[in-house]
């Protein structure tokens, strides 16, 4: 009995990658663009995007009035940081680009 349980499995288990697929589940993701004033301090800024558990997602080196674009963010609120700048506050959607400019002014 136990030689043709086996094949049969087998058999059930490949119709079942074939249909689904074998990448299981992906995770969404998406994009923010960080600008930092060009009033800042004239000095690079480490900018950290940070999800709501407070773990940081990603950084980059900006400098006063150029812009970073930073990818694979999980879905949802995220702040955005970088020294002693303003925080900014988004929404990551998915195809769907978030754009924040961090200011050292107006917090």
């Amino acid at each position: 009995m136990l030689r043709r349980v086996v094949p049969v499995f087998a058999l059930g288990c490949g119709i079942v990658v074939a249909l689904t697929g074998c990448g299981g589940v992906e995770n969404p993701t998406g994009r923010v663009s960080v600008t930092v004033s060009p009033d800042a301090a004239d000095r690079p800024y480490r900018v950290q995007v940070v999800l709501p558990n407070g773990e940081p997602s990603a950084r980059q080196q900006v400098y006063p009035g150029d812009t970073a674009d930073f990818a694979g963010i999980p879905l949802g609120d995220v702040t955005v940081r970088a020294g002693d700048l303003c925080s900014g506050r988004t929404t990551v959607v998915a195809d769907q680009v978030a754009r924040v400019t961090l200011t050292a002014t107006g917090c």
